[in-house]
């Protein structure tokens, strides 16, 4: 029974002092996730490119308006310029005669001149693949948005995988110095036990290198915690430095799942289902586009040109007209480029059926993962009750002379690892459960 007091003198001891530790800077699960989506750098990236496609359909839609240009050039003439006019080029006036009233010839010498061009065109037939384009832009918007919601799910479950797994190297860190403390107790027990000449000194070796191994446990189990502070705090956009504990693995919460509603909101929700569907819409746009290039282009221009410097130039020349380009044989290549659109267009739904059914899969697959995760938990659940009532018996046996310290060393070393098995089942639930709600297309915890 001294035995008994002591081992529970310890255990309360280590419990306390990991109390004080855990209640150091304490970073909740929700907290972790919110500080990753606002911080991660993968997805401010990710984040950035939706603004730059909002630049994208700004850009395409300015292209509806008129455009401008002004050219300028100024240029060194290499000979002289030489412009006649003949002889009553300009008519012949009554009382004036012929105008003008001889060959006239008017000479620019070899000089610096300059022409001044300006000019304002708005389209017309061009509007409707200049809309179709700003629909493509778009659709590209939108794909960027669903790739940033892919981005932010993947973050998700990674911040919940590296924080699930830092708590069950925690609770493994806790377990083993509650070992550790296990082992000192009976060390001591032995220790008195030898001195007495009722134990062997192998039995206190055998002890001692139990403790030893428990001692590398616990180093290894320290040196992974360090490693995983530090994946979590570069997965929130941290300093890797930045101390902080995690909360234990929370108790598994058995709500029922409708599977046929989760396959629904899969498929509606997920984001690379939607991505297919965008890219349907990506290329029916662009197989519209190809077909208006057999519309002719039309559109206004009033231009504006001033020649400078050059004698018997105009010096003002300003027009308004309608312009229309057209090319009327095309060899087929205006055909043949719809058709491998049209092409595109089967192809894209095609991808849009096979990513449902992944989806579909997936979703289906997590579903099964999960049963067998709660039921794995339960029955781990049950083999650590048992253990641990094994080793109270043993170790009160162990105290009275009634049972042997193998008998003891045995039932401990398999409560160790019913221990470890607990919590490794009851993380796969909480990551199972993680990737189900991934598959459904969920961020929330």
């Amino acid at each position: 029974m001294a035995m008994t007091k002591h081992l529970t003198l310890a255990l309360l001891t280590t419990l306390s002092f990991a109390a004080l530790a855990s209640a150091q800077d304490v970073l909740t699960l929700d907290d972790a996730i919110a500080l990753g989506l606002a911080h991660n750098r993968t997805v401010a990236n990710a984040a950035l490119e939706t603004n730059k496609a909002d630049e994208d359909i700004a850009i395409a839609r300015s292209h509806r308006l008129p455009s401008f240009k002004i050219q300028a050039q100024g240029s060194q003439l290499l000979r002289p310029v030489d412009v006649t006019f003949a002889r009553g080029a300009f008519g012949t006036f009554a009382g004036i005669g012929p105008v003008p009233a001889t060959d006239t010839n008017i000479t620019t010498p070899a000089r610096f001149s300059f022409v001044f061009d300006a000019q304002v065109q708005q389209p017309l037939t061009q509007l409707f693949k200049i809309n179709l384009n700003v629909k493509l832009t778009e659709a590209t918007r939108e794909m960027d948005r669903e790739q940033l919601r892919d981005t932010r799910l993947g973050l998700v479950d990674q911040i919940r995988r590296v924080y699930y797994a830092m708590s069950q190297t925690g609770s493994a860190l806790d377990a083993n110095t509650q070992t550790l403390a296990m082992l000192h107790e009976i060390d001591r027990v032995v220790a008195r036990k030898v001195s007495q000449q009722i134990a062997l000194s192998a039995d206190g070796l055998t002890v001692q290198s139990r403790i030893a191994q428990a001692e590398l446990t616990e180093l290894t189990l320290r040196h992974r915690l360090a490693t995983q502070k530090e994946q979590l705090n570069q997965l929130l956009g941290r300093d890797l430095r930045t101390a902080f504990d995690v909360e234990a693995v929370p108790a598994p919460s058995f709500e029922e799942i409708d599977l046929e509603v989760a396959q629904a909101r899969a498929l509606a929700e997920r984001p690379d289902v939607k991505e297919a569907r965008i890219k349907v819409q990506q290329a029916d746009i662009a197989r519209k586009i190809a077909a208006t290039d057999a519309i002719p282009d039309v559109g206004l221009v009033v231009s504006y040109l001033s020649p400078i410097n050059i004698d018997g130039a105009p010096r003002q020349i300003a027009t308004a007209a309608v312009q229309a380009q057209w090319e009327p044989w095309d060899w087929g290549r205006r055909r043949r480029t719809v058709a491998s659109k049209a092409v595109a267009v089967t192809q894209a739904h095609n991808n849009l059926t096979d990513v449902e059914q992944r989806a579909l899969v997936e979703i289906n697959s997590g579903f099964r993962r999960l049963q067998e995760a709660r039921f794995g938990l339960r029955a781990a659940r049950a083999a650590q009750d048992s253990a641990r009532e094994n080793v109270r018996v043993r170790t009160t046996q162990y105290t009275v002379e009634a049972a042997l310290l193998t008998d003891v060393l045995q039932t401990q070393s398999s409560l160790a690892d019913s221990d470890d098995q607990y919590q490794q089942a009851l993380v796969s639930f909480w990551t199972a459960r993680a990737d189900f709600a991934r598959a459904r297309g969920e961020e929330t915890r």
